[in-house]
């Protein structure tokens, strides 16, 4: 059997497009919900977080809302800039149902904690695990997020 070159170019290309197009649809899905989920949850708009999240993750953004006093409220409402995230590295496979992304997020409130005030981190590194329910990524929190750059002392 003899193609032209022109034949086989053309189902190459083919293959290639439909297989950047296919990659590109579940990677861009996680990462969308993702950065949506991270530019909520950061700048304290707990909201709008729990819709990129699962029910069972509810409990956590319950747990950070209900230590938040009203001299964090003030302080969180001074800020300018608002945190902004970007997506460092992806542990997803197509046919995985279940991932982890680590993000930066950068200019991001840290609340206080016991002798220590309320800070604007110009940088953290955090992994957020995610899964796969009924076709839609969806950030499982199993933790409130670390920022994985900070010392563990």
């Amino acid at each position: 059997m003899k193609y032209s070159l022109l034949t086989i170019l053309t189902i190459l290309s083919i293959l290639l497009a439909s297989c950047q197009m296919f990659d590109d649809s579940t990677s861009g899905a996680a990462d969308k919900v993702v950065i949506s989920w991270a530019d909520a949850y950061f700048n304290y708009d707990y909201k709008k977080a729990l819709k990129y999240m699962t029910p069972e993750s509810e409990k956590w953004i319950q747990f950070a809302a209900s230590n938040i006093t009203e001299e964090d409220v003030e302080f969180i409402r001074q800020q300018v800039n608002a945190a902004k995230a970007e997506i460092k590295e992806q542990h997803i496979t197509e046919s995985d149902t279940i991932g982890a992304m680590v993000i930066s997020v950068s200019n991001y409130v840290q609340l206080g904690t016991i002798g220590k005030g309320n800070q604007v981190i110009d940088n953290g590194e955090f992994s957020i695990p995610l899964v796969k329910r009924d076709g839609q990524w969806k950030i499982k929190m199993e933790a409130l997020p670390r920022n994985e750059r900070q010392s563990r002392d």
